[in-house]
């Protein structure tokens, strides 16, 4: 009796990894949020980053990096991170090819001089704008 049931335990705990595993597979997507001050403005950010082809974990390292920044301003906190399927609808503009990678960042929130510099500094890295 012990045996089936650690043979049943077994099964459960292995049923319950690759379930898990399907379902961060399905998580290819990091929604960025926070905001800084700098000068006197704050600026909300409101990014998204959708993985197309790097790692898993050199993508999950880059979310992590780039919600830090806005830490880095004086009197800045860290933003969060929340993983998704996709990215949200209706960006204000994406850029495909993202730090010159298999990535496309999605820019919602953005004014637009911000937004302006945001698709020159995507084009500078040999990124799409679209």
């Amino acid at each position: 009796m012990l045996n089936q049931s650690i043979k049943h335990s077994v099964i459960v705990a292995a049923a319950l990894m690759l379930l898990s595993n399907i379902a961060f597979a399905q998580q290819k997507a990091c929604l960025l949020e926070g905001s800084f001050t700098f000068g006197g403005k704050t600026t909300e950010i409101k990014d998204c980053i959708e993985n197309n082809g790097v790692s898993q974990q050199q993508f999950e390292q880059m979310c992590s990096q780039l919600v830090q920044v806005t830490a880095a301003f004086p009197g800045g906190k860290p933003g969060t991170v929340t993983y998704m399927p996709a990215c949200p609808a209706k960006p204000q503009g994406i850029c495909d090819g993202i730090f010159g990678q298999p990535m496309a960042g999605f820019y919602y929130k953005r004014d637009p001089k911000t937004l302006g510099d945001v698709k020159q500094g995507c084009i500078a890295q040999g990124g799409k704008w679209q």
